[in-house]
């Protein structure tokens, strides 16, 4: 993946120097006004004509020729064009250097981060290994037989598929068709669920996630976004309850889900005391309604890296973006005095 995109930046480098090149070459001097010869010329035939004329047809020529003078005078008179000055080779280098550094800035910052996106940029933006062609072949292989055979089984095989190598859109894709050929399929209504997590509606993905934690209460997948979604409801009471039951049955990320145990119970406790009166935590409000999507330590995840990310810099950007929500991230709900005190803690990164 690093040399397809080394390969991508060489070419854009290339066509910005290609595209720029007429402005190094030498300017081609503009063509001679060729006006003034022609009035000296036709000057010159009607002094002729005068010397064989008389009376009011001499005084009409001679009229004529002092006229065009003046006109002459006029054209030699005029300032000549300004020359056009050559770029020089090294501002040409330096600007294309400077566009391919916006343009790095753009792709590392700028790039959707959530569910639904190709597999390049989803495995690019995660950090994570690119696929490689033997897993896509084999996607492409689970594709075609799932098309042909239109079953169950073989839905959910590409599916599963799909969602090792983070093609959500796939994914969906798949478990809805296997979902209308098995509605009691239990893996495609889990991992629905989640998909309506990762897109930004809690709601939903805790009414799907509930059936299934009530059908198998030991599914340690379901209940760590069961977890989240209540978390993000601000249902941290049920939230605690959940990621509990997860630690009990031996779920794989155990550091992790303790520290979301410890977020949800800061974040009761901030909201107590903002009941109270008191002003909220920055730190708490970033962990109980950021760090699931953004790391945490706002390294990136789900959504963008935000430590370094340009967009803190520019006023007004975050608050609107945590008020109205953008691309597949939706609003985020949080007092004026959260919202603040989380915009405060994002300057610090």
């Amino acid at each position: 993946m690093i040399l397809f995109w080394t390969v991508v930046a060489l070419l854009v480098l290339l066509a910005a120097v290609y595209a720029t090149l007429p402005l190094a070459r030498e300017p081609e001097p503009f063509p001679a006004d060729p006006l003034p010869e022609e009035l000296r010329a036709e000057i010159e035939a009607l002094k002729q004509e005068a010397r064989e004329l008389e009376g009011s047809e001499r005084k009409r020529t001679l009229g004529r020729i002092v006229q065009l003078e003046r006109r002459l005078a006029e054209l030699e008179g005029r300032p000549a064009a300004p020359r056009t000055r050559r770029v020089s080779w090294v501002a040409l280098m330096a600007t294309t250097a400077f566009l391919v550094f916006v343009g790095g800035v753009l792709l590392r910052y700028t790039l959707p981060r959530a569910p639904g996106e190709t597999i390049t940029t989803s495995n690019l933006i995660s950090g994570e290994r690119a696929v490689d062609r033997a897993k896509l072949a084999e996607l492409n292989r689970l594709k075609a037989q799932a098309e042909r055979n239109d079953d169950a089984e073989s839905w959910l095989a590409y599916g599963n598929a799909a969602w090792e190598v983070a093609d959500y859109n796939a994914a969906a894709e798949a478990y809805k068709r296997v979902l209308d050929l098995d509605s009691k399929n239990l893996t495609a209504w889990k991992r629905m669920g989640i998909l309506f997590f990762m897109s930004g509606f809690p709601e939903d993905a805790a009414q799907v996630l509930q059936v299934v934690v009530g059908v198998d209460p030991n599914d340690p997948e379901a209940l760590l976004f069961l977890g989240n979604a209540y978390s993000m409801l601000g249902r941290f009471d049920e939230a605690v309850g959940v990621w509990e039951r997860y630690l009990a049955v031996g779920g794989p990320d155990a550091e992790r889900v303790k520290a979301l145990i410890a977020q949800a119970r800061a974040q009761q406790e901030a909201k107590a005391a903002v009941d109270r009166g008191q002003a909220p935590d920055g730190n708490v409000v970033y962990e109980a309604k950021c760090a699931a999507c953004h790391g945490q330590n706002a390294e990136g995840g789900i959504g963008p890296r935000l430590v370094g990310n340009p967009v803190l810099r520019v006023d007004g950007a975050v608050a609107e973006i945590v008020k109205k929500g953008t691309g597949s991230m939706p609003a985020i709900p949080m007092s004026e005095a959260e919202l603040q005190a989380l915009l405060d803690y994002l300057k610090g990164l």
